[in-house]
């Protein structure tokens, strides 16, 4: 009976913590202003924040709205943040990839 009693509680638990994380709400993309350091790499797409596992074989510094107007976009891995809307600055800086 105590065997019943508590595989129905640990099954409602698991349920439980299911649904709560099913309608959990999107993780937050933090705002960033246009001249936020993030690291590129030489052959990478995304752009990324110091530490992401991504940096180990290259890690080439430059500022959010450069890697945006190069064409980069966010890591999904380390969250970088993107432009804030209030960041109008055009890079005229050409780079190589």
């Amino acid at each position: 009976m105590r065997n019943a009693i508590t595989r129905k509680f640990v099954t409602l638990s698991i349920i439980s913590v299911l649904l709560v994380g099913a309608f959990a709400p999107a993780s937050t993309v933090l705002a960033a202003s246009g001249d936020t350091i993030v690291y590129v790499t030489k052959t990478g797409e995304c752009y990324h924040a110091d530490g992401c596992s991504s940096l180990k074989k290259s890690k080439i510094e430059t500022t959010l709205q450069e890697a945006v107007d190069d064409g980069y976009r966010a890591c999904k891995k380390c969250s970088p943040g993107t432009l804030d809307s209030t960041t109008t600055t055009t890079s005229t800086k050409t780079t190589t990839k």
